[in-house]
């Protein structure tokens, strides 16, 4: 019988519990990742978990969290090494586990995974980040492209449009192990969404990151219970700039080094919002539209595509 921090979890599905707090009700294994892993995890008071969809951020929410944690602009730390992909199987769980044990800074851990599928605990902080699903779609195109493995060559498909539209009409079905499509996306949105009133559950969106990089992070360490200076916060937002972390692929790009990419400055593309606008018809975007709106209520589209600006 496996288990997590709410109890045993018995079947790829069990019986959902009404609560105040989140409950690990599915199981989420693909080619890369197994649930299994979570039943590893030893949670510290002050662990910091970063959740987003693949796509959103995450490589710069984890060097924002490292600048913060370390207090310092001048990182001597790669902080997708030391920042574990939790539940990926890139790496032997025990490894990465007594890595974690090892650590004795503040810890922070990445998944991809919807907050249904992960273990709960009041004492750690979620900090889940979104982006505009269209930006998502396009960011992973390049990422597949970049691959060294074309394990996710499916996604970067030669008709643009019609990947697209394969991508924003394919319906949500639970513990997909294909978790790339923009049902998946709402889904994971949701899921953290429904508990934001919680203390310990926080929700960052990529544009405003983009806006108010040094405005975001203060707010996140607000979240987190870390004081920062002004003039300290001025130089972790420059070191945390898109074109700083591009320019320093060979510390911030996770796997690098480990012939993963074929270009790693590549990994950081664009950055941009509105990459989809060149390539996307009016009928591919009217596609997109009805499905999101479908999925979400009017306002919940206009924070996911935009943030708070």
């Amino acid at each position: 019988m496996a288990r997590n921090g709410n109890g045993p979890v018995t079947s790829t599905k069990v019986q959902r519990m009404t609560s105040e707090h989140p409950h690990r009700t599915v199981r989420y294994d693909s080619p890369i990742t197994e649930a299994a892993r979570w039943d590893h995890y030893s949670p510290r008071h002050d662990d910091i978990l970063i959740c987003t969809p693949p796509k959103c951020g995450t490589t710069w929410t984890q060097a924002i969290c490292a600048l913060l944690i370390f207090g310092t602009p001048e990182l001597s730390v790669r902080p997708g090494v030391i920042s574990p992909w939790f539940d990926a199987t890139h790496h032997p769980v025990e490894k990465i586990a007594a890595m974690l044990e090892a650590q004795t800074h503040r810890r922070f851990i990445k998944t991809h995974t919807p907050l249904d599928g992960i273990p709960f605990f009041p004492q750690c902080q979620y900090l889940a980040v979104f982006r505009d699903p269209r930006d998502a779609h396009f960011s992973m195109r390049n990422h597949a492209l970049n691959q060294m493995s074309g394990k996710n060559a499916h996604r970067a498909t030669e008709d643009i449009g019609a990947g697209f539209r394969q991508w924003s009409e394919r319906p949500y079905i639970e513990g997909d192990p294909d978790n790339f499509s923009l049902a998946n996306l709402v889904h994971h949105f949701k899921t953290y969404r429904a508990f934001e009133h919680l203390p310990n559950v926080h929700l960052m969106h990529y544009s405003d990151m983009q806006r108010d990089l040094r405005g975001e992070m203060k707010r996140c360490a607000a979240f987190l219970g870390i004081d920062v200076t002004d003039e300290a916060l001025n130089a972790m937002a420059a070191t945390a700039s898109f074109a700083n972390m591009k320019q320093k692929a060979d510390q911030f790009v996770p796997g690098a080094g480990e012939n993963r990419w074929k270009d790693e400055g590549r990994f950081f593309n664009k950055g941009a919002n509105g990459q989809w606008r060149a390539d996307l018809s009016a009928e591919d975007l009217a596609i997109y539209d009805t499905r999101i709106r479908d999925m979400l209520p009017a306002h919940d589209v206009d924070w996911l595509e935009s943030g708070n600006g």
